[in-house]
C-alpha cells in the first residue's frame, strides 16, 4: 500500500517540476520573441519555437497519473476504515 502512495507522490511531483521548468523557459524566452501571431498567441508560439509540446504534455500527463494513483490508493484506505468502523459499531450493540 505504501508503494502506491510513495508512486502517486512521485508522479505528481516530477509532473509539477517539469511544468515549473517549463513555465520559466517559455517565461525566459518571451522576451526574445520576435513576433506572433494572434490565433496562436504567445503562449504557442513559443511552445513551438522551443519545441517544448511534448515535456508540457508528458507533465500533465505525469501530474493526472499522479492524482489518479492517490485516489485509488486513499480509496481502498477509506474502505477499508469504513468496513473497521462498522464492525466496531456492531460489535458495541451486540
Amino acid at each position: 500500500m505504501k508503494e502506491k502512495f510513495v508512486l502517486g507522490i512521485a508522479l505528481f511531483m516530477s509532473g509539477t517540476l517539469l511544468v515549473g521548468i517549463m513555465h520559466l523557459a517559455i517565461a525566459l524566452y518571451i522576451p526574445s520573441l520576435e513576433g506572433w501571431t494572434n490565433p496562436p498567441g504567445k503562449f504557442s508560439t513559443v511552445m513551438t519555437e522551443i519545441m517544448g509540446w511534448f515535456p508540457y504534455i508528458l507533465s500533465i500527463i505525469l501530474m493526472v497519473a499522479g492524482i489518479t494513483v492517490l485516489i485509488f490508493h486513499y480509496k481502498k484506505e477509506w474502505q477499508s476504515y469504513l468496513e473497521k468502523w462498522e464492525s466496531n459499531k456492531t460489535d458495541e450493540k451486540s
